[in-house]
């Protein structure tokens, strides 16, 4: 597992995709594991990827993906790559359904560290 963290920077261009899958409960554990290996030993090595974060909600029904991409172009071609289609393929046969939305970051807010520095 990797020690880096997911930066969220607005201005570093990158765009966001959310992929939610939903899922049977019995299922969410092999749709996750899956997810996490594929990322591990697939997504992480495709050009244009910079970050990928997994959930899953309360109730186990759906899983998110939230993966950062440098650019648009860099989604499409991974789109087209054999082994990211083989992966998509795969999580396919066990979530029910998957939508993948795209979205650019517009900003960032973080948490005040005390009221007065907020002021």
């Amino acid at each position: 597992m990797t020690t880096d963290l997911t930066t969220l920077d607005p201005r570093a261009g990158y765009v966001t995709i959310i992929n939610t899958y939903t899922v049977s409960p019995d299922r969410a554990d092999a749709l996750l594991d899956l997810i996490v290996r594929a990322t591990l030993e697939t997504i992480r090595f495709v050009p244009g990827f910079v970050s990928a974060n997994i959930h899953v909600n309360s109730d186990r029904t759906q899983v998110v993906n939230y993966a950062q991409w440098k650019s648009r172009e860099a989604i499409a071609a991974a789109r087209e790559n054999p082994d990211v289609v083989a992966r998509m393929r795969e999580a396919g046969e066990i979530a029910d359904g998957f939508m993948p939305v795209q979205y650019e970051r517009r900003h960032s807010v973080a948490a005040a560290r005390d009221r007065q520095a907020s002021a």
